[in-house]
């Protein structure tokens, strides 16, 4: 049985929890490996930049959830991290702890739709086509990328996400449609 409290105790934010999922993951991994694994995500929600990982390494580190021991040989003082038993646990606890955050996303494209009114006409056919081709182009940025990895549970979570660009192309359509026909 779960234990629903220390479920509810996690120490770590999204940002955190992910960085400590890829970096169990991966193990041992630098922090410049787990930038470049971030970077290479097709999911724009997580953030690659150095200024966020290189600190989210070092409060992860100061938590205790992950060990560092220096590379030998290497002049930039590299070091190679590890998960450690405490940061197993966070993950396991931010893994568990579900929330009503985590079902409706922030969707900033559809956040801008609701604006269009602000455009000319041509302005938004023009707007929703060039959305139209950033999602093809995430869905074969997705198609490689799951080509090239092997994670748990990925042909679930590609089929889940390939939904998701069909959903939004569908709502595009639909979008273009209205947009085309009004008056």
């Amino acid at each position: 049985m779960v234990n629903q409290k220390a479920s509810m105790e996690v120490d770590v934010t999204e940002h955190e929890g992910m960085l400590l999922s890829v970096a169990l993951r991966q193990q041992p991994v630098t922090a410049y490996q787990l930038v470049k694994a971030f970077e290479l995500s097709p999911v724009t929600s997580i953030n690659a930049s150095k200024g966020q990982v290189y600190p989210a390494v070092r409060r992860l580190k100061a938590k205790g959830f992950l060990r560092a021991r220096k590379l030998k040989g290497d002049g930039r003082n590299s070091e190679e991290l590890e998960v450690t038993a405490a940061g197993r646990a966070a993950v396991r606890a931010w893994v568990l702890k579900l929330e009503d955050a985590l079902v409706v996303v922030d969707d900033p494209l559809r956040t801008r739709m609701l604006a269009l009114e602000l455009l000319s006409d041509a302005e938004r056919v023009k707007w929703i086509i060039r959305a139209k081709s950033l999602v093809k182009r995430r869905r074969e940025v997705l198609d490689d990328y799951n080509q090239s990895v092997t994670v748990p549970y990925q042909e679930i979570a590609y089929r889940s996400v390939v939904e998701s660009l069909r959903v939004k192309m569908d709502w595009l359509d639909e979008l273009l449609y209205a947009v085309t026909n009004e008056k």
